[in-house]
């Protein structure tokens, strides 16, 4: 559909094009004042000419002025990709933790830890 709506604005705007062409035919002297330079070319070379030089200076203006989000753009794709390498290596050792434990724990674990230290145990209430 966004296909079929770009091609009607393009004849649309070729209709408009080739009928400023057609009533634009006379030839005008285009010269910059202080500078020796005159060109003799048709009117509607001349306007179609203007209208280029507005949307390449508009796309200039555009880009320089979208460098600071283009900038931050960059730098959360890094913190990104950054936290996706370090989720995957928290997933992978959390899966190795779990397939350790469902193996169920070790013979050694089960035995109280033998020290050669007495407890000491505390009696409350006296």
């Amino acid at each position: 559909m966004l296909k079929f709506i770009s091609w009607i604005l393009f004849l649309a705007i070729a209709l408009v094009v080739a009928a400023l062409s057609i009533a634009n035919r006379e030839i005008v002297t285009f010269s910059l004042d202080p500078l020796p330079f005159a060109f003799d070319l048709p009117l509607y070379g001349l306007l179609l000419a203007a209208g280029f030089l507005g949307i390449l200076a508009g796309s200039v203006w555009t880009w320089l002025r979208g460098h600071k989000v283009r900038q931050e753009n960059r730098l959360h794709k890094r913190e990104v990709e950054e936290l996706k390498g370090k989720t995957l290596n928290l997933t992978r050792e959390l899966e190795e933790a779990r397939a350790r434990n469902s193996a169920g724990p070790a013979p050694d674990a089960l035995a109280p830890p033998i020290t050669d230290t007495p407890r000491i145990e505390h009696r409350a209430g006296r």
